[in-house]
């Protein structure tokens, strides 16, 4: 698989990540239950097809995604890149910053992370400061290779660029039906030269043609913006949602998918790869099947005419959503900004 320098570092990294939320996870954990046996035969199918991103968190399945991801690397762990996570500390637990990372380091089993992030930011422009000075002394003492940030809106990324820090990545959540980060985040990354890696790629299945109407989408499923938050509890963001233009959206794209031969989710994906400024897609998957998938969305080249067709088609839902960063808090005490 092609490989890319990552914004202005020299990490070569797949333009495919493995998206590794699902790892480590037991009944009734978000995704549930997946068997190591399953994460190795993954990882392994990964590596020798040239995938070599792979995206966790600290929480993550508690740390337990860190685990088996570093137990399926085995002794293939030089061929990979791990992109891990970290929630910003507090004054106090900036105390024990190194012990922290090094916790993530045992987990990982490994001596050095590739690319550490800021999973969140806070209504805090000093204490984002201070975490990435403590990431860049992680870095000086050979801890961690680059420094990125996840979910830095506007003001967070020129407060990381003040801080000093070299930031070679922005995570973020961006899709078809998702696009805020294209008004000023995109922009802005791409005059920085910050890779955008994006997850949530298919809305957590939704973009996979699987689920016909909104009611076949299961409620943890339409937590965002997209959806009325009304008879879902699981839903915070407090608006009206865009249901009636989320559901045209789907019929339209199964339409497409059918004039071209294309499926549902590679239309989707490969979408995404015409994006000026996104460097990597995180897509998480369960299984080999599932990988070889996403591998052919990747692979997968759209005309000009496709990929303005499939533009076009979300532009409803865009306009009724906003450019809302936050995709499941909206307007209500975003968190990114």
């Amino acid at each position: 698989m092609e490989k890319i320098n990552l914004g202005n570092s020299a990490l070569r990294v797949s333009r495919l990540m493995v998206g590794c939320w699902s790892f480590g996870g037991e009944d009734g954990s978000y995704w549930g239950e997946q068997k190591q046996a399953d994460v190795n035969a993954l990882v392994t199918e990964a590596l020798d097809r040239g995938i070599n991103f792979f995206d966790t968190a600290v929480v993550y399945n508690a740390g337990k995604s860190e685990t088996s991801l570093g137990i399926a690397l085995g002794n293939r762990r030089n061929e990979a890149v791990i992109c891990d996570k970290i929630s910003i500390q507090n004054e106090e637990q900036l105390k024990n910053y190194e012990s922290t990372l090094r916790e993530c380091l045992k987990r990982l089993n490994t001596d050095y992370i590739d690319l550490m992030m800021i999973h969140w930011p806070v209504k805090d422009g000093e204490l984002i400061k201070e975490n990435l000075l403590a990431l860049g002394r992680a870095q000086r003492q050979g801890m961690i290779r680059e420094i990125g940030v996840s979910n830095f809106g506007p003001v967070t990324l020129e407060i990381a660029r003040e801080s000093g820090v070299n930031i070679v990545a922005n995570e973020f959540g961006y899709n078809i039906i998702s696009r805020g980060i294209e008004k000023e985040i995109l922009p802005y990354c791409r005059e920085h030269n910050i890779g955008i890696l994006t997850y949530s790629p298919l809305m957590q299945g939704i973009l996979t043609g699987k689920y016909r109407t909104i009611s076949d989408i299961p409620p943890n499923r339409r937590r965002t913006v997209h959806f009325s938050k009304m008879g879902n509890p699981d839903s915070n963001h407090g608006g009206p949602g865009a249901d009636a233009e989320v559901e045209a959206f789907l019929a339209g794209l199964r339409s497409l998918s059918e004039h071209t031969g294309i499926s549902c989710g590679n239309l989707s994906l490969a979408w995404l790869c015409h994006q000026k400024g996104v460097s990597c897609i995180i897509a998480g998957c369960r299984t080999t099947e599932q990988l070889r998938e996403n591998m052919a969305s990747i692979g997968t080249g759209l005309s000009a005419e496709t990929v303005k067709e499939l533009s076009d088609l979300s532009l409803p839902v865009f306009e009724k959503t906003g450019n809302f960063l936050d995709l499941y808090r909206g307007a209500v005490n975003p968190r990114i900004w």
